[in-house]
Protein backbone atom coordinates (compact mmCIF):
# COMPACT_ATOMS: atom_id res chain seq x y z
CA UNK A 1 0.00 0.00 0.00
CA UNK A 2 1.26 3.51 -1.04
CA UNK A 3 1.03 6.74 1.08
CA UNK A 4 -1.28 8.01 -0.69
CA UNK A 5 -3.45 4.75 -0.65
CA UNK A 6 -3.10 4.93 3.19
CA UNK A 7 -4.39 8.80 3.50
CA UNK A 8 -7.45 7.67 1.07
CA UNK A 9 -8.16 5.02 3.56
CA UNK A 10 -7.42 6.79 6.11
CA UNK A 11 -10.64 9.07 5.02
CA UNK A 12 -12.49 6.45 4.02
CA UNK A 13 -12.27 5.13 7.92
CA UNK A 14 -13.20 8.61 9.47
CA UNK A 15 -15.99 8.88 7.25
CA UNK A 16 -17.71 5.41 8.51
CA UNK A 17 -17.34 6.94 12.04
CA UNK A 18 -20.85 8.00 13.48
CA UNK A 19 -21.59 10.97 15.20
CA UNK A 20 -22.41 11.20 18.31
CA UNK A 21 -25.69 12.14 18.11
CA UNK A 22 -26.36 8.88 15.71
CA UNK A 23 -24.88 6.65 18.97
CA UNK A 24 -27.11 8.42 21.20
CA UNK A 25 -30.18 8.10 18.74
CA UNK A 26 -29.53 4.40 18.55
CA UNK A 27 -31.06 2.31 21.42
CA UNK A 28 -32.50 -1.28 21.33
CA UNK A 29 -36.02 -2.53 22.99
CA UNK A 30 -35.69 -6.49 23.41
CA UNK A 31 -34.35 -7.65 19.97
CA UNK A 32 -35.62 -4.52 17.98
CA UNK A 33 -32.51 -1.56 17.11
CA UNK A 34 -34.83 1.35 17.56
CA UNK A 35 -32.69 4.29 15.10
CA UNK A 36 -33.96 6.81 12.88
CA UNK A 37 -36.55 7.44 11.21
CA UNK A 38 -37.61 5.84 14.80
CA UNK A 39 -37.80 6.93 18.45
CA UNK A 40 -38.78 5.71 21.52
CA UNK A 41 -41.03 8.43 23.32
CA UNK A 42 -38.08 8.84 25.90
CA UNK A 43 -35.78 9.96 23.26
CA UNK A 44 -35.10 13.77 22.57
CA UNK A 45 -37.29 14.78 19.52
CA UNK A 46 -34.27 15.11 17.15
CA UNK A 47 -33.96 11.39 17.55
CA UNK A 48 -36.74 10.57 15.09
CA UNK A 49 -39.01 11.81 12.27
CA UNK A 50 -42.31 13.49 12.89
CA UNK A 51 -44.88 10.98 13.72
CA UNK A 52 -42.21 7.79 14.10
CA UNK A 53 -42.78 7.56 17.60
CA UNK A 54 -42.78 3.82 19.01
CA UNK A 55 -42.71 2.46 22.78
CA UNK A 56 -40.72 0.35 24.94
CA UNK A 57 -43.01 -2.20 27.31
CA UNK A 58 -40.97 -3.72 29.58
CA UNK A 59 -38.06 -2.99 28.08
CA UNK A 60 -38.73 -6.21 25.83
CA UNK A 61 -41.79 -5.11 23.39
CA UNK A 62 -41.51 -2.39 20.52
CA UNK A 63 -45.39 -0.94 20.28
CA UNK A 64 -46.45 1.31 17.51
CA UNK A 65 -49.28 3.18 18.34
CA UNK A 66 -51.29 4.59 14.83
CA UNK A 67 -53.81 7.50 16.40
CA UNK A 68 -57.11 5.79 15.03
CA UNK A 69 -56.55 1.80 15.21
CA UNK A 70 -54.16 1.63 17.95
CA UNK A 71 -51.61 -0.20 19.32
CA UNK A 72 -49.80 -2.48 17.39
CA UNK A 73 -46.65 -4.87 18.21
CA UNK A 74 -43.23 -4.22 16.05
CA UNK A 75 -42.45 -7.62 14.86
CA UNK A 76 -39.61 -6.35 12.50
CA UNK A 77 -38.29 -2.79 10.99
CA UNK A 78 -36.86 -3.11 7.63
CA UNK A 79 -34.63 0.18 7.33
CA UNK A 80 -33.06 -0.48 3.77
CA UNK A 81 -36.51 -1.00 2.05
CA UNK A 82 -38.45 1.12 4.52
CA UNK A 83 -40.95 -1.29 5.52
CA UNK A 84 -42.41 -2.21 9.30
CA UNK A 85 -43.83 -5.61 10.35
CA UNK A 86 -46.79 -5.58 12.55
CA UNK A 87 -48.87 -7.74 14.63
CA UNK A 88 -52.30 -7.62 16.86
CA UNK A 89 -50.33 -7.58 20.61
CA UNK A 90 -53.63 -10.39 20.91
CA UNK A 91 -52.83 -12.40 18.32
CA UNK A 92 -55.82 -11.65 16.26
CA UNK A 93 -54.63 -9.50 13.37
CA UNK A 94 -57.83 -10.34 11.43
CA UNK A 95 -60.18 -8.83 13.91
CA UNK A 96 -58.45 -5.51 14.35
CA UNK A 97 -58.39 -5.30 9.96
CA UNK A 98 -62.41 -5.41 10.30
CA UNK A 99 -62.74 -3.34 12.57
CA UNK A 100 -60.97 -0.77 10.05
CA UNK A 101 -57.24 -0.18 9.75
CA UNK A 102 -56.96 3.57 9.52
CA UNK A 103 -53.78 5.21 8.03
CA UNK A 104 -54.60 8.93 8.04
CA UNK A 105 -52.28 11.09 10.24
CA UNK A 106 -49.59 8.82 9.96
CA UNK A 107 -46.54 8.71 7.84
CA UNK A 108 -47.30 5.13 6.61
CA UNK A 109 -49.13 2.92 3.82
CA UNK A 110 -50.33 -0.19 3.60
CA UNK A 111 -47.94 -2.33 1.58
CA UNK A 112 -49.03 -5.34 -1.28
CA UNK A 113 -53.25 -4.80 -0.50
CA UNK A 114 -55.40 -7.47 -1.75
CA UNK A 115 -58.84 -7.62 -1.11
CA UNK A 116 -60.59 -10.52 1.13
CA UNK A 117 -64.08 -11.39 1.78
CA UNK A 118 -64.68 -12.51 5.53
CA UNK A 119 -67.24 -15.59 6.01
CA UNK A 120 -68.84 -17.12 8.99
CA UNK A 121 -69.26 -20.63 8.09
CA UNK A 122 -70.28 -23.78 9.62
CA UNK A 123 -67.97 -25.99 10.54
CA UNK A 124 -68.42 -28.66 7.88
CA UNK A 125 -68.54 -26.37 5.47
CA UNK A 126 -65.31 -24.49 5.71
CA UNK A 127 -63.69 -27.61 5.21
CA UNK A 128 -64.57 -27.78 1.34
CA UNK A 129 -63.32 -24.00 0.80
CA UNK A 130 -60.02 -24.70 0.28
CA UNK A 131 -58.94 -21.61 -1.21
CA UNK A 132 -60.24 -19.83 1.91
CA UNK A 133 -57.69 -19.19 4.85
CA UNK A 134 -59.30 -20.40 8.01
CA UNK A 135 -59.40 -17.41 11.11
CA UNK A 136 -58.51 -19.30 14.19
CA UNK A 137 -58.81 -16.52 16.26
CA UNK A 138 -62.46 -15.92 15.59
CA UNK A 139 -63.72 -19.32 14.92
CA UNK A 140 -65.21 -21.05 17.79
CA UNK A 141 -66.46 -25.04 18.10
CA UNK A 142 -69.62 -24.91 15.82
CA UNK A 143 -68.63 -22.20 13.15
CA UNK A 144 -65.10 -21.32 11.72
CA UNK A 145 -64.57 -17.69 10.21
CA UNK A 146 -62.71 -18.19 6.74
CA UNK A 147 -61.14 -15.04 4.14
CA UNK A 148 -61.48 -15.52 0.80
CA UNK A 149 -60.23 -13.56 -1.99
CA UNK A 150 -62.63 -11.32 -3.41
CA UNK A 151 -61.42 -12.44 -7.15
CA UNK A 152 -61.96 -15.54 -6.20
CA UNK A 153 -65.85 -15.83 -4.93
CA UNK A 154 -67.14 -16.83 -8.16
CA UNK A 155 -65.16 -20.28 -7.93
CA UNK A 156 -66.90 -21.08 -4.42
CA UNK A 157 -70.46 -21.67 -5.43
CA UNK A 158 -71.10 -23.65 -1.86
CA UNK A 159 -70.88 -19.76 0.03
CA UNK A 160 -73.86 -18.30 -0.67
CA UNK A 161 -76.36 -21.74 0.89
CA UNK A 162 -73.93 -22.17 3.88
CA UNK A 163 -71.99 -19.54 4.92
CA UNK A 164 -72.65 -16.08 6.05
CA UNK A 165 -70.97 -12.77 4.67
CA UNK A 166 -69.02 -10.63 7.19
CA UNK A 167 -67.38 -7.90 5.53
CA UNK A 168 -64.89 -7.12 2.70
CA UNK A 169 -61.70 -5.52 3.61
CA UNK A 170 -57.92 -4.49 2.00
CA UNK A 171 -55.43 -6.71 3.74
CA UNK A 172 -51.62 -5.49 3.74
CA UNK A 173 -49.66 -8.90 3.36
CA UNK A 174 -46.01 -10.28 3.44
CA UNK A 175 -44.38 -10.16 0.20
CA UNK A 176 -43.61 -13.59 0.71
CA UNK A 177 -47.58 -14.21 0.29
CA UNK A 178 -50.47 -14.79 2.68
CA UNK A 179 -50.03 -17.82 4.33
CA UNK A 180 -52.02 -16.84 7.61
CA UNK A 181 -53.43 -13.38 8.23
CA UNK A 182 -52.73 -13.72 12.03
CA UNK A 183 -49.55 -13.03 11.34
CA UNK A 184 -49.41 -9.87 10.64
CA UNK A 185 -49.23 -6.73 8.59
CA UNK A 186 -46.53 -4.92 6.65
CA UNK A 187 -46.61 -1.03 6.04
CA UNK A 188 -44.04 0.82 4.02
CA UNK A 189 -43.42 4.79 3.96
CA UNK A 190 -42.36 7.12 2.01
CA UNK A 191 -40.61 10.39 3.38
CA UNK A 192 -38.23 10.65 4.89
CA UNK A 193 -36.07 8.35 2.02
CA UNK A 194 -32.95 6.78 3.34
CA UNK A 195 -32.75 4.94 0.42
CA UNK A 196 -29.55 6.00 -0.79
CA UNK A 197 -28.15 6.54 2.36
CA UNK A 198 -29.15 2.89 3.73
CA UNK A 199 -28.00 1.32 1.15
CA UNK A 200 -24.45 2.92 1.18
CA UNK A 201 -24.44 1.72 5.24
CA UNK A 202 -24.62 5.22 6.32
CA UNK A 203 -26.39 6.56 9.21
CA UNK A 204 -29.74 8.47 8.05
CA UNK A 205 -30.36 12.12 10.27
CA UNK A 206 -31.09 15.54 10.44
CA UNK A 207 -29.36 17.84 8.54
CA UNK A 208 -29.23 20.23 11.28
CA UNK A 209 -30.84 21.25 14.73
CA UNK A 210 -33.40 22.69 12.87
CA UNK A 211 -35.74 21.77 9.87
CA UNK A 212 -36.92 18.33 8.42
CA UNK A 213 -34.27 18.55 5.79
CA UNK A 214 -32.32 14.79 5.83
CA UNK A 215 -28.60 13.86 5.27
CA UNK A 216 -26.11 11.06 5.88
CA UNK A 217 -23.73 10.49 8.34
CA UNK A 218 -20.69 8.39 7.18
CA UNK A 219 -21.26 5.21 4.68
CA UNK A 220 -19.47 4.79 1.27
CA UNK A 221 -21.20 7.22 -0.42
CA UNK A 222 -21.97 9.90 1.13
CA UNK A 223 -19.09 10.39 4.06
CA UNK A 224 -17.91 13.61 5.40
CA UNK A 225 -18.09 17.26 4.61
CA UNK A 226 -15.45 18.62 2.32
CA UNK A 227 -14.82 20.73 5.01
CA UNK A 228 -14.72 18.20 7.75
CA UNK A 229 -12.01 16.02 5.68
CA UNK A 230 -9.62 19.25 4.94
CA UNK A 231 -9.84 19.14 8.42
CA UNK A 232 -8.57 15.90 9.33
CA UNK A 233 -6.25 15.92 6.64
CA UNK A 234 -4.30 18.99 7.52
CA UNK A 235 -5.03 18.82 10.86
CA UNK A 236 -4.84 15.39 13.80
CA UNK A 237 -4.20 13.53 10.17
CA UNK A 238 -0.58 14.51 9.51
CA UNK A 239 0.39 13.16 12.83
CA UNK A 240 -1.39 9.65 12.13
CA UNK A 241 -0.40 9.89 8.88
CA UNK A 242 3.53 9.47 9.42
CA UNK A 243 2.74 6.99 12.57
CA UNK A 244 0.31 4.84 9.79
CA UNK A 245 3.15 5.29 6.93
CA UNK A 246 6.24 3.57 9.82
CA UNK A 247 3.63 0.84 10.45
CA UNK A 248 2.89 -0.56 6.71
CA UNK A 249 6.69 0.49 6.16
CA UNK A 250 7.81 -2.03 8.59
CA UNK A 251 4.96 -4.47 7.89
CA UNK A 252 6.37 -5.06 4.43
CA UNK A 253 9.63 -5.29 5.19
CA UNK A 254 8.74 -7.72 7.64
CA UNK A 255 6.59 -9.80 4.82
CA UNK A 256 9.22 -8.96 1.87
CA UNK A 257 11.49 -11.13 4.36
CA UNK A 258 9.51 -13.74 5.42
CA UNK A 259 8.54 -13.71 1.67
CA UNK A 260 12.70 -14.35 0.78
CA UNK A 261 13.07 -16.93 3.36
CA UNK A 262 10.09 -18.72 2.79
CA UNK A 263 9.82 -19.15 -0.94
CA UNK A 264 7.19 -22.06 -0.86
CA UNK A 265 5.09 -20.79 1.53
CA UNK A 266 1.84 -18.59 1.26
CA UNK A 267 2.58 -14.80 1.60
CA UNK A 268 2.26 -13.00 5.31
CA UNK A 269 -0.65 -11.85 6.46
CA UNK A 270 -1.89 -12.85 2.49
CA UNK A 271 -5.42 -14.21 4.47
CA UNK A 272 -5.90 -11.19 6.50
CA UNK A 273 -9.47 -10.21 5.38
CA UNK A 274 -9.51 -6.79 3.83
CA UNK A 275 -12.14 -4.58 2.78
CA UNK A 276 -11.06 -2.26 0.02
CA UNK A 277 -12.10 0.72 0.13
CA UNK A 278 -13.74 1.35 -3.59
CA UNK A 279 -15.93 -1.84 -3.07
CA UNK A 280 -19.20 -1.50 -0.77
CA UNK A 281 -19.52 -5.57 -0.64
CA UNK A 282 -17.18 -8.04 0.09
CA UNK A 283 -16.07 -11.12 -1.84
CA UNK A 284 -17.08 -14.31 -2.57
CA UNK A 285 -14.01 -15.97 -0.59
CA UNK A 286 -14.61 -13.48 2.55
CA UNK A 287 -18.49 -14.21 2.63
CA UNK A 288 -18.09 -17.77 2.60
CA UNK A 289 -15.46 -17.61 5.45
CA UNK A 290 -18.54 -16.61 7.94
CA UNK A 291 -20.33 -19.19 9.76
CA UNK A 292 -22.79 -21.58 9.27
CA UNK A 293 -25.50 -23.99 10.91
CA UNK A 294 -27.25 -26.54 8.95
CA UNK A 295 -30.96 -26.74 11.30
CA UNK A 296 -32.10 -29.69 12.23
CA UNK A 297 -35.69 -31.10 12.47
CA UNK A 298 -36.07 -29.20 15.88
CA UNK A 299 -34.74 -25.53 14.54
CA UNK A 300 -32.75 -24.88 17.53
CA UNK A 301 -31.80 -21.18 17.10
CA UNK A 302 -29.02 -19.53 19.40
CA UNK A 303 -31.88 -17.13 20.59
CA UNK A 304 -35.33 -19.08 19.89
CA UNK A 305 -37.59 -15.74 19.81
CA UNK A 306 -35.06 -15.10 16.94
CA UNK A 307 -36.76 -17.41 14.76
CA UNK A 308 -37.56 -15.21 11.86
CA UNK A 309 -34.97 -13.94 8.78
CA UNK A 310 -34.61 -10.45 9.40
CA UNK A 311 -34.26 -9.90 5.72
CA UNK A 312 -37.27 -11.91 3.63
CA UNK A 313 -39.03 -11.85 7.00
CA UNK A 314 -40.00 -16.22 6.34
CA UNK A 315 -39.35 -18.51 9.10
CA UNK A 316 -36.06 -20.61 9.32
CA UNK A 317 -37.14 -24.26 8.49
CA UNK A 318 -35.14 -27.55 9.17
CA UNK A 319 -32.60 -27.79 6.61
CA UNK A 320 -31.85 -24.38 5.68
CA UNK A 321 -28.35 -23.14 6.11
CA UNK A 322 -28.12 -20.20 8.58
CA UNK A 323 -25.23 -17.53 8.01
CA UNK A 324 -23.99 -16.00 11.14
CA UNK A 325 -22.51 -12.64 11.22
CA UNK A 326 -19.07 -12.58 13.30
CA UNK A 327 -18.96 -10.33 16.25
CA UNK A 328 -22.38 -9.03 16.24
CA UNK A 329 -23.88 -13.07 15.60
CA UNK A 330 -26.98 -11.69 14.06
CA UNK A 331 -27.87 -14.35 11.90
CA UNK A 332 -29.43 -14.98 8.29
CA UNK A 333 -30.43 -17.19 5.44
CA UNK A 334 -27.37 -17.99 4.32
CA UNK A 335 -29.00 -17.40 0.30
CA UNK A 336 -30.35 -13.92 1.98
CA UNK A 337 -27.05 -12.44 3.50
CA UNK A 338 -24.83 -13.78 1.13
CA UNK A 339 -26.40 -11.47 -1.48
CA UNK A 340 -26.74 -8.89 0.53
CA UNK A 341 -22.90 -8.73 1.68
CA UNK A 342 -21.90 -8.81 -1.83
CA UNK A 343 -23.54 -5.27 -2.10
CA UNK A 344 -23.11 -3.91 1.34
CA UNK A 345 -20.59 -5.09 4.20
CA UNK A 346 -22.21 -4.14 7.30
CA UNK A 347 -24.76 -6.09 8.91
CA UNK A 348 -28.37 -5.44 8.10
CA UNK A 349 -29.76 -5.12 11.88
CA UNK A 350 -26.40 -3.48 13.95
CA UNK A 351 -24.66 -2.02 10.90
CA UNK A 352 -21.53 -2.77 12.45
CA UNK A 353 -18.57 -4.33 9.86
CA UNK A 354 -17.06 -7.07 11.25
CA UNK A 355 -13.46 -6.73 12.07
CA UNK A 356 -12.77 -11.33 12.68
CA UNK A 357 -13.73 -14.47 10.60
CA UNK A 358 -14.19 -17.18 12.02
CA UNK A 359 -14.82 -20.22 9.21
CA UNK A 360 -17.62 -22.47 10.74
CA UNK A 361 -19.80 -25.21 9.65
CA UNK A 362 -21.70 -26.74 11.95
CA UNK A 363 -25.21 -28.89 12.45
CA UNK A 364 -27.61 -27.38 14.96
CA UNK A 365 -29.01 -30.02 17.67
Amino acid sequence: MTLFQTILFIVFLFSLQPSASVEICRVSCGNQLVRFPFRLSSQPDRCGYPRFNLSCKDQAQTVLSLPFSGEFNVVHIDYLFQNIWLNDPDHCTPKRLLHGLNLSSTPFDSLYLRSFTFFNCSAAASTQLHQAKHISCLSGTNFSVVALPADRLDSSASLSTSCLEIATVLVPFSWTGWSNLGNGIMLTWNEPNCLRCETGAGNCMFKSETGLDVGCSGGFTNGLSRHAKYGILFGAGIPVLFIVGLVIYLRNKVEEDYNNRHPNQPELLSTTPRLDASVKGLDGQTIEAYPVTLLSESRRLPRPNDNTCPICLSEYQAKEMIRTIPDCEHYFHAVCIDEWLKLNAACPLCRNTPQTLAPIVSSSS
